[in-house]
């Protein structure tokens, strides 16, 4: 099954029903978020509308080329997240930790770049943590969520086996 087909077939193993509530607004928002930025990437080329960085106005082609070098890791992971979890594949099952560690990685710049202040510092890294261990709880240890990739698991060994 190719690329387009399996976007178009969607969640054919298990069903939509079947993915857990989070994960199902996961695909929805990841789809959403990262197409609202590809959608801007036309217009910065285009310097359609106005674009600001740390409160600087710039036109939209220096925005595409100092924003979007860093958003793309992002639009990258947040399309995976999507279509792993749509075409129920089990390697999506750990993106979500990936994004969150991106982020934090980003937060880890903006501190040792002198970006934000001590108090600031602090409540990233507390942040960092929670929803980093949040995202590692749902993803690995959350009961429904557990249940569905063994369900997944079994189907796809069900479906070799045929």
């Amino acid at each position: 099954m190719n690329f387009v087909t399996s976007i178009r077939r969607g969640p054919t193993v298990l069903g939509w029903a079947a993915i857990p509530l989070l994960m199902r607004a996961g695909i929805v928002l990841s789809t959403l978020v990262a197409g609202a930025w590809l959608l801007f990437v036309p217009f910065a080329a285009l310097d359609l509308g106005t674009y600001s960085i740390d409160d600087q106005q710039v036109t939209g082609q220096y925005f595409l080329v100092h924003v979007y070098p860093i958003l793309a890791p992002f639009i990258v992971l947040l399309l995976a997240i999507a279509y792993g979890y749509w075409t129920e594949r089990r390697w999506a099952r750990p993106l979500p930790l990936m994004f969150w560690f991106a982020v934090d990685l980003v937060l880890l710049y903006q501190v040792v770049a002198g970006f934000v202040t001590i108090g600031e510092a602090v409540t990233y890294a507390v942040w960092a943590v929670v929803y980093l261990v949040a995202a590692w709880w749902y993803c690995y240890q959350k009961e429904a969520v557990v249940r569905y990739y063994q369900a997944l698991e079994d189907a796809n060994a069900a479906a070799a086996g045929a």
